[in-house]
């Protein structure tokens, strides 16, 4: 993936360890690389061409800064004016020369006001240390370790993984999450000593220290002085002017656009004149709901829309590189993605993603028991419950001595993170909960477009989400205000279905809970027939443009795969889960005793990912 690596090291750089770092992650051809070596750094910039193009590094007037940076930054004018009349001098007046510029005038303080999608290298070549730098929701995924007196840096593991001298070892906490949660916490990875940088983070390595300080922490302050409609007026604006400098440069923009509410509200707020040039595209198949909603949406606001098909065997045949490219920290089931946006790489530069709108706004993740919660151990109870695999599984899931090593992992992780957030009213700890556990490992799907496009949300604006945090839980529960919202900004397209309740997106309340009820005991009785007929009876569910559930029980191909990949003497994740178990979850998988899917596809990416990063013995 596109991005930044480096060294760092107070030996003479290895100029053919960092060529090796650059050849692991340039996985097209038309990818540019910018390089620079001085006696102690060593670093190189891999990109698309298409946000800030000119070469980097940049440097400052008497050469003792320079930067390299990955990434947008918007709405600085003013700024940039004002380190003019300071006496800075400009040559590209780019991003990267304006925070080159800004540090030298005001120190790592200018961090905290950007507002964008970036990762940002500062030299300081009299000094002799740098500064790594994050965007407040880190939302281009970089890894680094200090390793033999050097520090190391990239978009992906692997890079890392080319200084031989590292001692590769698997990383038990992060096993222990991925599997009780399906993720990876505060910047795990599957390998011990190496860490995400966490969002909103300025790291500084001067040779023999490292410190990281969080500049930026997403914490709902509710300000109840303010009405519903002041509230959403200042939504629709904010997030109008996010669309606008997003789109300012003379670029290819697409939507991805879904049968849900956060791309809508994306391409709502792109001005009419401005959407024949946009197209939006959605995964398939053509007969589900996710596509038949978008395709309403899509004709609705008068913008060119894509169709582009899945099929089981377009994920399984895919999905060993999806492990590689992800360094196993996303499970396989998006394995699709990268050979259908291959497809439409020429078409579009630069995609507008709803990122995690439904989240920060909408309430997804709220209930009227938290909202209402008067205990944070409560709360805690409550919250804990939200398991992958849940205690007595994770149980069975592992061999007897492994469980033994990592069975209190699961708990001590929780428990840190939850402790970690402060928030007096119990339904802003709740969503802040996930925003920094969930949201905080969530980019790392965007690894499959940043290798081939760039990805700019709006939904991550720092004006728009700073009027988000202002807004009450009980405004954000049930998607109240976020409909409000959405029809303020565009009413044509509020009066379309949303697909988590085949309902109008601006009807009432009432009515979205009779949508999901009459969704949810369709499907259950579904599942009752299918479970008495003991699978000979199956229904299909068109409802999302992927079924894992049904897959099981109908694809042979996909069976086939699951059954030699995981249930076999060569199998290298028997070391650490039990066989029998994952026999178990199989049968009851294809005889839809239950849906055990989700938790299939993760023992699967574990997997893979041991046979591609550990194909030594263990």
């Amino acid at each position: 993936m596109p991005g930044l690596v480096g060294i760092v090291s107070e030996k003479t750089v290895d100029e053919q360890l960092l060529n090796r770092m650059i050849d692991s992650i340039k996985h097209e051809d038309f990818y540019r690389i910018d390089k620079y070596i001085s006696s102690h750094f060593g670093i190189a910039r891999v990109h698309l061409g298409i946000f800030n193009p000119e070469p980097q590094p940049i440097f400052n007037e008497d050469k003792s800064l320079c930067i390299f940076m990955d990434g947008k930054i918007y709405d600085y004018e003013d700024q940039l004016n004002e380190l003019k009349n300071k006496g800075h001098k400009f040559n590209n007046e780019n991003d990267p020369e304006f925070c080159l510029h800004s540090y030298e005038e005001y120190g790592k303080d200018f961090i905290k006001t950007l507002n964008g999608s970036f990762v940002i290298f500062i030299c300081d070549l009299r000094n002799e240390k740098v500064i790594i730098a994050n965007d407040r929701f880190g939302l281009r995924v970089h890894y680094y370790v200090i390793n033999n007196g050097k520090l190391l840096f990239a978009p992906e593991v692997k890079a890392i993984l080319q200084d031989e001298t590292f001692k590769k070892e698997l990383n038990d906490e992060a096993v222990a999450e991925f599997f009780a949660f399906g993720e990876f916490w505060d910047g795990k990875t599957f390998f011990k000593g190496i860490k995400a940088l966490t969002p909103a983070s300025i790291l500084t390595y001067d040779g023999q220290d490292l410190s990281i300080e969080k500049y930026w922490e997403f914490k709902y302050e509710p300000d109840y002085s303010k009405s519903e409609d002041e509230f959403v007026d200042e939504l629709v604006k904010t997030f109008k002017k996010a669309v606008e400098i997003r789109m300012k440069d003379n670029l290819r923009y697409g939507v991805a656009l879904s049968g849900g509410l956060d791309s809508r509200a994306v391409l709502a707020a792109i001005p009419p004149e401005k959407r024949r040039d946009v197209i939006a595209y959605t995964f398939g198949p053509k007969d589900c709901d996710e596509v038949k909603i978008a395709q309403k949406v899509a004709k609705r606001a008068g913008i060119k829309h894509l169709i582009l098909e899945i099929s089981p065997e377009l994920i399984i045949n895919n999905a060993e590189q999806e492990v590689w490219l992800t360094d196993g920290r996303n499970y396989m089931g998006m394995s699709f993605a990268y050979p259908i946006l291959k497809l439409i790489k020429d078409k579009i530069d630069v995609v507008f993603d709803g990122f995690a709108l439904d989240l920060t706004l909408g309430g997804s993740y709220l209930s009227r028991d938290k909202v209402n919660c008067k205990s944070e151990d409560l709360l805690f109870e409550i919250l804990s419950k939200k398991r992958l695999f849940q205690e007595t599984e994770f149980r069975k899931l592992f061999t007897s001595n492994y469980y033994n090593k990592i069975k209190e992992i699961p708990a001590k992780s929780f428990k840190n993170e939850f402790n970690k957030i402060s928030a007096a009213h119990s339904g802003n700890k709740s969503d802040q909960f996930f925003i920094s556990t969930r949201l905080a490992w969530f980019p790392i799907g965007f690894v499959f477009r940043r290798n081939l496009m760039e990805i700019a949300p709006p939904t991550s604006d720092n004006d728009f989400i700073d009027v988000i945090r202002k807004i009450p839980p009980e405004w954000r529960l049930n998607h109240y205000i976020y409909r409000k919202f959405l029809k303020k900004l565009s009413p044509e397209l509020a009066r379309i279905p949303y697909n988590k309740t085949m309902v109008r997106a601006d009807a009432p309340l009432l009515f979205w809970r009779v949508g999901a009820t009459y969704l949810e005991g369709k499907e259950l009785i579904k599942k009752w027939i299918q479970k008495f007929s003991k699978g000979r009876i199956l229904f299909s569910n068109k409802r999302s443009y992927v079924n894992f559930d049904e897959w099981f029980r109908t694809n042979d191909n996909w069976q086939s795969f699951f059954r030699e990949l995981l249930l076999n003497e060569n199998s290298k994740s028997k070391k650490y889960l039990n066989q029998n178990y994952i026999e178990e979850l199989f049968q009851e998988q294809i005889t839809g005793e239950k849906n055990n899917s989700m938790k299939l596809l993760h023992i699967a990416s574990f997997e893979i990912f041991l046979r591609l990063f550990f194909k030594e013995s263990q």
